[in-house]
């Protein structure tokens, strides 16, 4: 695995291609990552970085998608099911306990209301790589018990009729544990760009990919102030550094900093005191009349992130920025960008 960062001023995005393009060269399959919400606006910076437009050899696609291009060939095992079936089967095993069995939840077997909350226990506790049994320290025993109950319940009629009961990137998880795709992999690189953290399920499948894929390059957004700094805590930079020092330590592999020392312009001086203000340096840079002038910023009333509607504005006057202030401003798959 290799992990770079750059500053925001930096084109993160066109050295990822670059490279991507280097491994399409030796023959390498490259798959370029991106998060749910980015992958659209991802796979146009990209094609527009190859000097070609177009390629067949770099696929831009999401952890998701993967599942599918790497099980392509795989016969399905197990019946497809969708949340409607599931309520259905935990109504099932529900209507199935005598009075008494479940001491807790006993007048809820019928709650449809219930049943919907353990469908959404039960995804969440897939999207976490969890099982219920790795629920500890309830406020009641007894509760535990009873959810303990319902879930084994089920797991066990997913598995002797024949229904799914892993998510595809469990799944893939799974057989690439097991070497059942190794062939594969082994000519396989994997580019990852706009995540400032992983899924527990996306952890996993990346702890597994890793001695098994020809290559791994994550790369994020971070100055190299942020990076070594021994404290993080409030930084702008705060979820890309804590996510490279986690797989740094995780993977033992030392992040490297890439492209040139920022220009300190008018939006360089801005991107700095920025940093200045939320980690409590102190160190802000004098903003002349003529850099003011080419800040502008707005204020709206319906906003999905603080700050946001500037961050939005800064980048229609500096439209050559755009890039690295999509990976500042974006919020999507649980806060996994920086804003």
């Amino acid at each position: 695995m290799e992990l770079v960062y750059t500053d925001i001023r930096n084109p993160l995005t066109q050295y990822l291609t670059d490279t991507a393009a280097e491994f399409a060269k030796e023959g390498k399959r490259v798959f370029y990552i991106a998060p749910n919400s980015l992958s659209f606006e991802m796979e146009r910076k990209v094609l527009e970085y190859l000097p070609e437009q177009a390629t067949f050899d770099i696929i831009v696609t999401r952890f998701g998608q993967l599942a599918r291009y790497l099980m392509i060939d795989r016969t399905e095992v197990g019946q497809p099911l969708d949340d409607v079936g599931l309520a259905m089967i935990f109504f099932r095993v529900l209507s199935q306990f005598d009075d008494g069995d479940l001491k807790v939840y006993g007048r809820l077997q019928t709650d449809f209301g219930f049943i919907n909350q353990l469908v959404a226990l039960y995804k969440e506790l897939q999207r976490s790589n969890m099982s219920i049994l790795d629920l500890e320290a309830m406020e009641s025993p007894d509760k535990q018990a009873d959810l303990v109950k319902i879930f084994l319940a089920v797991t066990d009629i997913l598995s002797k009729e024949g229904f799914e009961h892993q998510s595809k990137l469990a799944q893939l998880t799974s057989l690439v544990e097991t070497g059942q795709l190794d062939e594969q992999l082994k000519n396989i690189v994997l580019v990852v760009d706009g995540f400032s953290r992983f899924s527990a399920e996306e952890e996993a499948l990346v702890s597994a990919l890793n001695e098994r894929v020809s290559e791994i390059l994550i790369g994020v957004y971070a100055s190299k102030k942020a990076v070594q700094a021994a404290y993080a805590e409030g930084n702008v930079y705060q979820a890309n550094v804590d996510f490279l020092r986690h797989l740094s330590a995780q993977f033992q592999t030392k992040a490297t900093y890439i492209g040139q020392e920022p220009v300190l312009d008018s939006i360089g001086k801005f991107s700095k005191n920025m940093e200045a203000y939320y980690d409590y340096s102190g160190t802000m840079l004098d903003l002349t009349p003529a850099d003011k002038e080419k800040i502008q910023l707005q204020t709206e009333l319906n906003q999905s992130l603080i700050g946001w509607p500037s961050f939005s504005k800064i980048y229609q006057c500096f439209p050559q920025q755009r890039e690295g202030l999509l990976h500042l401003g974006s919020s999507s798959d649980g806060a996994r960008h920086m804003g």
